[in-house]
């Protein structure tokens, strides 16, 4: 599955990661002080050749990957899976 530099984009803004841009955009999650995770993306148009690398770095299937660019799958839903793959932490209550 290849998807698009703007549907990554959606993604990470869907997801609010904070971004920095240099020569790549740069993205990354920052939960609570602590970085989490990062990714970047190429400037310009067309496909993402690197989806795959992409998709993992945000800790996602294929399958969520796919939802999140059509809207189903949404931040709370990412959170909850980064959650049960104990990347973030739980909840305070």
């Amino acid at each position: 599955m290849i998807i698009s530099i703007s549907d990554a984009l959606k993604v990470v803004g869907k997801f609010e990661l904070e971004e920095r841009t240099n020569k790549e955009r740069f993205y990354k999650l920052v939960y609570k002080g602590v970085t989490i995770l990062a990714t970047s993306i190429p400037k310009g148009r067309g496909p993402l050749h690197v989806t795959n690398q992409f998709r993992k770095q945000l800790y996602l299937t294929r399958e969520q990957l796919s939802n999140a660019v059509d809207c189903p799958f949404k931040k709370k839903h990412w959170f909850d899976s980064l959650r049960d793959l104990g990347v973030l932490p739980e909840e305070d209550d």
